[in-house]
């Protein structure tokens, strides 16, 4: 309040007379008002829909699982115990919930699931199994490339897992190790992609620079002036690797809840967890919420949830594939700051996500389609591949990831008595590092050091995200100026 203690009129002050002060208070009210409501108006964006419950989406990962004939287990009802609760059904809870099974098999643990395991983020997105995760390679710019290859090879683990739950576990998510091709579409990006090759060839890592011929011979597309190939990680469809993952925790012991919707969380030496039929109490937490976290109230100013939308064509003939080449199934991507994502299906499809990230005004999660980014993917696919112009789009459907202003995630511990444990913010880059996370989850509960719980992302502080009210307004600005100076995004 301007400075005067104890609100004392300061000396020399100028009265106020009652007509003026609560015409001064009007006008500040009506100028609120008019900032709430413009505010309002300006995070109203007609084309989102309506904030429906959405259960089965139009997203190919969901009926390539055959989700919709698989068993959905009944909710949580009564009140109940357990030694550790795992709130989310996604990769980190699940993930969490295998190594803590075999941590600790004498140990009542309880998964909660609001829908169906593996139907957020971990089954809608675009199927890339990478290696590292977002934020290491700027980390690696810092501290050099001796500690970003141990932080590499840590990430690793995550690709690793997944391998070992296809061959020792049986998990069938058609997992291909086949790499990535990260391309530019003009020079300057080319000029990022040599600083790139020469970080990973300082860490020790293979990676070749195509150009030319050699880039035609990977990939035919007019968009594209180089592209690197970097031999690490692969694709795979998420949805079943999650359904996969699932009747592996329950074997090891683990009562898995689905459609059992938490609606608030009471911290403490012992938590309170209150879903909609019924609630449980465990002096151990894991949240495994993601992009879906504010929701419950934890990390309302550290993560944004973002929206990212994909489309599945239809099965491609064997001309068209000879047309684009693409033999050796990589994962593609280019260097755009609202880059798009495209990799081949197991039945010969094309899935391509990405071209915008738009956020939802109030922290609000994707409702499974938003057409202007389902229209902009389309282009982008043709404008990549013109010779496949026409080929249908057979599926469309979106997820909500969660971000952090430095793009890197957070696993750790919190809470008044350390006994709330988390990973989040992937930043779109979590299939596999979600794996690892699982894992440092694991070890930081049983209170043990690894190379793991060593990594530069464990308890690493996220950036504040500003006033949420004022969220909106950012986003819409930084769109406007990244429209404005980098073109549209379809280019």
């Amino acid at each position: 309040m301007s400075g005067s203690p104890s609100g004392a009129k300061p000396s020399g002050a100028t009265k106020v007379s009652r007509r003026a002060f609560l015409g001064g208070a009007a006008a500040g009210a009506a100028g609120a008002w008019a900032l709430s409501h413009g505010l309002e108006q300006l995070g109203d964006d007609p084309a989102k829909p309506p904030q429906l419950y959405e259960y089965y989406l139009d997203n190919f990962w969901f009926e390539a699982a055959d989700l919709e004939h698989q068993q959905i287990y009944a909710p949580l009802k009564g009140s109940h115990k357990a030694d550790i609760v795992i709130v989310g059904g996604g990769f980190t809870g699940l993930s969490s919930a295998y190594h803590l099974s075999r941590r600790f098999p004498n140990k009542h643990i309880v998964l909660l699931e609001g829908a169906c395991c593996g139907y957020g983020a971990s089954g809608r997105n675009g199927g890339f199994c990478d290696a590292g995760f977002s934020g290491l390679m700027p980390w690696v710019d810092k501290v050099g490339p001796e500690l970003g290859r141990k932080a590499f090879d840590a990430s690793l683990y995550g690709i690793g897992h997944i391998k070992r739950l296809v061959a020792e576990h049986g998990v069938v998510c058609d997992f291909e190790e086949n790499g990535v091709l990260e391309a530019a579409i003009d020079q300057e990006q080319a000029a990022q992609l040599e600083h790139q090759l020469q970080s990973y060839k300082s860490m020790g890592l293979n990676a070749a620079l195509l150009q030319g011929k050699e880039l035609e011979a990977e990939i035919r597309s007019p968009r594209y002036l180089a592209a690197l190939k970097f031999p690490y990680g692969g694709i795979l469809n998420p949805a079943k690797l999650a359904r996969g993952i699932k009747p592996l925790v329950e074997r090891a012991g683990v009562e898995v809840r689905e459609r059992t919707l938490v609606m608030r969380v009471t911290p403490g030496k012992v938590h309170r967890v209150e879903t909609e039929m019924g609630d449980i109490s465990a002096p151990v937490l894991v949240l495994a919420l993601n992009g879906y976290s504010p929701r419950l109230g934890f990390f309302r100013d550290r993560v944004l949830p973002l929206c990212s939308y994909v489309i599945a064509t239809e099965p491609l003939t064997k001309a068209q594939w000879e047309s684009i080449g693409w033999k050796g199934r990589q994962g593609l991507s280019d260097l755009r700051v609202l880059f798009d994502y495209q990799r081949p299906t197991a039945d010969g499809r094309i899935v391509i996500g990405g071209s915008d990230a738009p956020y939802f005004a109030g922290d609000a999660p994707s409702s499974g389609n938003y057409r202007p980014a389902l229209e902009l993917l389309t282009r982008s696919l043709f404008t990549t591949f013109p010779q496949l112009e026409g080929l249908r789009i057979d599926h469309a459907w979106g997820g909500t990831m969660g971000f952090t202003m430095d793009f890197t995630p957070s696993v750790g511990v919190m809470g008044d008595h350390k006994n709330i444990f988390y990973g989040v913010a992937y930043n779109g880059e979590g299939v596999a590092f979600t794996q690892t996370a699982g894992r440092i989850i694991c070890d930081l509960i049983a209170g043990e050091q690894s190379e793991f719980t060593e990594l530069f992302v464990v308890n690493h502080k996220m950036p504040y995200l500003g006033p949420a009210s004022l969220r909106i307004v950012f986003e819409r600005l930084y769109r406007w100026y990244l429209m404005r100076n980098a073109g549209r995004t379809v280019r």
